[in-house]
């Protein structure tokens, strides 16, 4: 007789994923954990984390479960490796034969044939990037229960044996809890498929970003986010062959894998090129079984570093991204009046995620091999040309340093000049950080350190046709990131070794060193490690000042900017708070036994102005965007620990203004969200002395007629003004700005609107010139390069309205690095990007485009810390 027991095992053994498989009870289901079954509900990032313990404590000698990293909010991040049990019985073993084969040049060729012939192929497969791309993390969780359950699964026989799975169900946990929170709260007594429903439409800032708002599809090679960095720590502990990054793209799209769309990243091997093809066929294979329809090579491309799939293929393995159409809830109707449920998106990615592993397993030692080849031939290519880049500390060794560490928290070899290094006739500092092309990470070094990478000639040509046709172009994200530009630190190529004595160098923790005793003053040059440094410094209760310019003390000059704590202002502990906080932003600290200056201001003079701990008040929800919002408090709260108030845009027309010194508008059309009232109150604010920081869109809206906060416009694709021209301005506007002069007709002439806005820039570089006698600039050498991401052109301010602090360079120069269309190119010439205007005692900075750019636009990012810590002592 059957009992009760034995059909409810039977009946939970049943997988809606893939129900005609036979499943080892003893492995136990969602439901049976969780209480419903894949795709009957939204799982939360609890219910996963207790579904994976479930499943490590019932095969305990097949997987082993880890926590990489801890969210924002709290919330733990795991990892779950799935293997045969011989192979997890000597998985140590193999972690350190995958090392081993990760750096050929410690291999002989006896060696690399053992440890191919008998090493796991890594198969790493991460889901759920973006909080609202619900279906992913469920298939994870899945894949996870078929790999450990099957039985008689001679597929899943095969990658037990050849391969170990890294199961990482959940990247963003804490987006995840937000749209779960929004979804749950819409529910009703069934699901809903009406798109516009409640139930599909998440209130700001929805669950893609994490808590930050990071987009952290972008985050790979920045790091800014600690899901990030335990990330890549999983990488570069297992080195896998395959890493898979699953998403969910719009309801009424069906399912993009591998082959990429163009174009590549450049630094890609041929066999990488190779398995995107062979993997795609086998997923093809699978969905052409089922009737699912597929597309590849459109929309999503490989070729930004900070993608999930482009990172690891720098390393050598094959990355790809997985895009199912999202339901954004349990089912969702589309506009050809098919019904798309959740259980749809988590069986597709399930049998992508499948097909992916044992296409993998099958071929375990070729793909072995290719890793092994990539990463040989990244030493190899550093062998010719350039073969050191090397970053000077300049004058802010802060800067410098941080480049550093960050290329070494991703497995680059980082080498410190102990001495003065000779290459021919350069001659670079000791403090220098040199890095070897020739690594096996070589071409991660290409990527991030070389000024630029290049798009091939007809993709660019195709997408200026497109432009001018007026048709969507086909660049998917940036064409430029350059990490020496965008710190502004100088890289140097050298050809040949540098003679000198350097040693290898990691980053430590800083440990507090012992400032020299200072009669008179410790003197901080200004850059990222004393703006550090001074928010902390007011925060411990130390008396700071600012020199507006710059002085000659004995054979030292200081530049403007320079923070000076004075002996006499702060107490006996000054001289030992001063140097941990110093140590901890490597901050460099001169201390003065005499302030007599041989040239320049004197530390006592009316231009040595007071800093204080500012009040920041930074504005949050709708109309903002999510992003630039949480790039903004990121800088301020985690970058450089500055504290700030977080007010939702609703507040603003009642929040008490005068208890704050800053006022941030991150990017956004703030139009309908603040009134006349609200307007008439900033105003007054600012006069009364307030510093407002306004960013992206949010600059464009003070330029408004109804704002009238910052006296310039933004420009048409014409160069005209983008508004209505007042009647007196009609009468004098350029022709170009009117209609086609009598002339032969030009039908190209004719079809072109009239109010046209400018060509959006893709992501590029572009070269800044600065006010170097403005405070905005201290810390700067006069130039940097700014993130173009927009079609925003301002024109500069009149000088009698204020200083164009930061002005893009001319048409032959502005360019350093990325795609700009001619037109746009011409047009933003010569134009402002960063805006201080007086008015009463305050101050209005406005930034063409966001400084904080995805959290790793350095210098920018001090221009930001600049209005925001400078201004109030202005």
């Amino acid at each position: 007789m059957i009992t009760s027991l034995a059909v409810a095992a039977l009946l939970a053994s049943v997988s809606p994923v893939s129900p005609g498989t036979s499943y080892d009870s003893r492995i136990p289901t969602l439901e049976q954990v969780v209480g419903h079954a894949a795709g009957a509900q939204i799982s939360s990032p609890e219910q996963i984390t207790e579904y994976l313990k479930a499943l490590a404590d019932a095969a305990p000698d097949r997987t082993r479960l880890v926590q990489y990293a801890t969210s924002e909010e709290g919330r733990p991040l795991h990892v779950l490796a799935i293997g045969s049990p011989e192979r997890m019985a000597r998985l140590e073993e193999a972690k350190a034969g995958l090392a081993r084969l990760a750096d050929p040049r410690v291999l002989d060729g006896g060696e690399a044939d053992d440890l191919l012939s008998r090493l796991p192929v890594v198969v790493w497969l991460y889901h759920g990037v973006h909080g609202n791309e619900i279906s992913s993390p469920e298939a994870a969780l899945a894949l996870a229960h078929h790999l450990l359950a099957a039985e008689g699964d001679a597929d899943v026989d095969l990658v037990r044996r050849e391969a170990i799975v890294l199961v990482d169900p959940l990247q963003n946990p804490d987006g995840r809890a937000r749209f779960v929170a929004s979804n749950r709260l819409a529910q009703g007594p069934w699901p809903d498929p009406e798109p516009a429903s409640a139930e599909h439409v998440e209130p700001w800032p929805r669950g893609r970003s994490n808590h930050y708002l990071f987009d952290m599809n972008r985050d790979w090679f920045a790091q800014t986010q600690p899901e990030t960095r335990g990330r890549l720590r999983v990488a570069l502990e297992w080195h896998p062959q395959v890493a898979v990054d699953l998403h969910e793209m719009g309801g009424d799209a069906t399912y993009y894998f591998a082959p990429p769309a163009a174009p590549a990243n450049p630094h890609f091997a041929e066999s990488q090129h190779a398995w995107h093809d062979r993997i795609g066929r086998a997923i093809a294979a699978k969905f052409d079984e089922q009737g699912v329809a597929y597309f590849v090579r459109e929309v999503y491309d490989s070729f930004y570093p900070g993608y999930g799939e482009t990172w690891p293929m720098l390393h050598g393995a094959v990355g790809m991204t997985f895009e199912q159409a999202s339901a954004r809830g349990l089912v969702y109707r589309r506009t050809d009046e098919t019904t798309l449920t959740y259980l749809d998106g988590i069986r597709h990615h399930f049998t992508a995620g499948l097909a992916t592993t044992v296409t993998a397993a099958r071929a375990r030692e070729t793909m072995l091999r290719d890793y092994l080849e990539f990463r040989r031939a990244a030493v190899r290519a550093g062998e010719v040309g350039v073969r050191h880049y090397v970053l000077l500390p300049g004058r802010d060794p802060a800067r410098a340093r941080r480049l550093a560490e960050l290329l070494a928290r991703q497995d680059i070899e980082v080498l410190v000049a102990d001495e003065e290094l000779h290459a021919g006739e350069l001659r670079f500092p000791a403090g220098s950080f040199v890095v070897p092309l020739a690594q096996p990470a070589g071409r991660l070094v290409r990527n991030l350190l070389d000024p630029r990478v290049d798009m091939p000639r007809e993709f660019l040509e195709e997408q200026e046709r497109r432009l001018e046709k007026r048709l969507r172009g086909e660049i998917y994200d940036v064409t430029a990131w350059s990490l020496p530009l965008v710190f502004d630190v100088e890289c140097v190529g050298i050809e040949t070794a540098a003679t000198g004595r350097t040693s290898a160098w990691a980053p430590l923790a800083p440990s507090a060193s012992a400032l020299d005793d200072a009669k008179v003053a410790w003197l901080l040059p200004w850059g990222t490690g004393t703006a550090g440094a001074v928010v902390e410094a007011l925060e411990a209760g130390l008396k700071v000042r600012v020199a507006e310019e710059g002085t000659t003390i004995g054979d030292q000059t200081f530049p403007a900017g320079t923070a000076i704590v004075r002996r006499a202002e702060n107490g006996d502990d000054a001289r030992a708070t001063l140097g941990r906080i110093a140590a901890r932003h490597h901050a460099e600290v001169t201390a003065l036994d005499s302030g007599y200056p041989e040239r320049g201001v004197s530390l006592g003079s009316f231009k040595v102005r007071p800093l204080k701990a500012p009040r920041v008040l930074l504005a949050w929800d709708t109309p903002t965007s999510s992003q630039s919002a949480g790039w903004a408090r990121w800088v301020l709260e985690r970058r450089y620990g500055q504290r700030v108030s977080v007010v939702r845009v609703s507040s603003l027309s009642r929040v008490e203004l005068d208890r704050f010194d800053v006022v941030v508008l991150p990017s956004g059309d703030y139009g309908e969200a603040l009134g006349k009232r609200a307007v008439g109150r900033l105003r007054a604010w600012v006069q009364e002395g307030g510093t407002l920081v306004a960013l992206a869109e949010a600059a464009r809206w003070l330029t408004t007629a109804d704002v009238g906060l910052l006296a310039t416009t933004t420009e048409l694709r014409s160069g005209c003004p983008d508004r209505e021209p007042d009647d007196e301005e009609a009468g004098a506007r350029p022709e170009t700005c009117g209609a086609q002069k009598d002339e032969p007709y030009d039908l190209e002439a004719a079809v072109l609107p009239e109010r046209e806005r400018p060509e959006a820039i893709p992501g590029a570089l572009l070269r800044v010139q600065l006010d170097g006698e403005h405070w905005l600039a201290a810390g700067t050498d006069g130039q940097i390069q700014a993130i173009v991401d927009s079609r925003r052109v301002f024109s500069p301010l009149k000088l009698d309205e204020g200083r164009n602090v930061g002005v893009y360079e001319g048409a032959d120069d502005v360019v350093a690095s990325g795609f700009v269309p001619d037109p746009a190119r011409d047009l933003l010439a010569q134009k402002a990007f960063l805006m201080h205007q007086p008015l009463g005692r305050g101050h209005v900075v406005a930034f063409a485009e966001d400084p904080n750019y995805r959290g790793y636009a350095e210098a920018t990012e001090l221009l930001f810390m600049n209005a925001v810590l400078l201004g109030p002592a202005y």
